[in-house]
């Protein structure tokens, strides 16, 4: 029997509730499989700036930008001392392919997870992420034969090679539950974060709007102070499916097609209205993603209720 060779990573996020900890854990479990040897080793498991499934008792640390920005480069010092053990290793998040200082600092033949990022940009001041991206790219051609990111974003904007720049790693687990025809409790559903890109007044007046036809909401995440609205907190994935499976219709965040709390919906049945800027990265069921603009509430609110009311 062959011995497994150990690969040593680190991750600032292995949680199973958070989409980079979700992230983490699928490419931790599918490249094992694919390459059929390896056996992970978490080089900062006991670190108390990895996120992990307590993170909820710990929510300041990892909303802080010591932990965004300054943890990852510890992550590098960390991947060097094991590398000059000759040591296989790897470097699974945050890796957004603007930060091109990580990509220039990581030991040769790093390991790199899946690359994230989006295109969502509003300000001409963030068009020089644009160039960071395009450095990031240069060096990952010259270091890399192969590397995985979580969207297809990137191929369409830069016509990447698909067979060297594998993409849409994040749909790797995505699967259709079997349709529950029982009686869903909320109309829609929505995972709110205060410091998302979503505008805080957008979304409370949207839901107003709406609420003004007396439906009713579930809000995943932080608190919506909103009459009609039943605020379940942070929980856990395998809570918010049982939430989601007794709703209808979700609002996507506007940064993000694909994220997890979005497989979630689409996988238990839900339409989702969408940002429509990502209308042409879509490979999923055109049926049920519906796009708005996310610019206008009462424009988004009028198209949401004309689907709402067909129930």
């Amino acid at each position: 029997m062959q011995t497994k060779k150990i690969i040593y990573y680190w991750a600032a996020d292995i949680s199973n509730s958070s989409g980079e900890g979700i992230l983490a854990n699928s490419f931790i479990n599918h490249y094992g499989k694919e390459n059929n040897i390896y056996f992970f080793k978490n080089l900062n498991f006991k670190d108390k700036y990895q996120k992990k499934n307590n993170f909820i008792k710990k929510k300041f640390i990892y909303e802080s930008n010591i932990h965004k920005y300054i943890y990852p480069l510890i992550g590098i010092f960390i991947l060097w001392k094991n590398f000059f053990k000759n040591r296989k290793i790897c470097y699974i998040n945050y890796l957004p392919l603007w930060n091109f200082l990580i990509f220039l600092f990581l030991p040769p033949k790093t390991i790199l997870g899946p690359i994230t990022g989006g295109i969502s940009r509003k300000y001409s001041l963030l068009k020089i992420m644009d160039i960071f991206e395009l450095v990031s790219l240069f060096i990952i051609k010259l270091r890399h034969k192969k590397v995985y990111f979580s969207h297809n974003f990137y191929n369409a904007k830069y016509n990447l090679n698909k067979k060297r720049f594998d993409n849409n790693f994040i749909l790797k687990d995505f699967k259709l539950k079997k349709l529950n025809k029982k009686k869903r409790k909320y109309d829609l559903i929505v995972y709110f974060r205060i410091k998302s890109k979503l505008n805080k007044n957008y979304i409370i007046n949207l839901l107003k709007e709406i609420e003004k036809h007396n439906f009713k909401f579930a809000v995943i995440g932080d608190k919506l102070a909103i009459k009609s609205a039943k605020n379940f907190g942070y929980i856990s994935r395998k809570d918010a499916n049982k939430v989601i499976s007794d709703s209808k219709f979700a609002i996507s965040n506007p940064e993000n097609l694909y994220s997890y709390f979005i497989q979630d919906c689409l996988a238990n049945h839900l339409k989702v209205f969408y940002n429509k800027i990502f209308k042409k990265f879509n490979v999923l069921n055109k049926n049920s993603l519906i796009p708005i603009e996310f610019i206008s509430y009462q424009k988004d609110s009028r198209i949401i209720l004309k689907y709402l009311k067909k129930i």
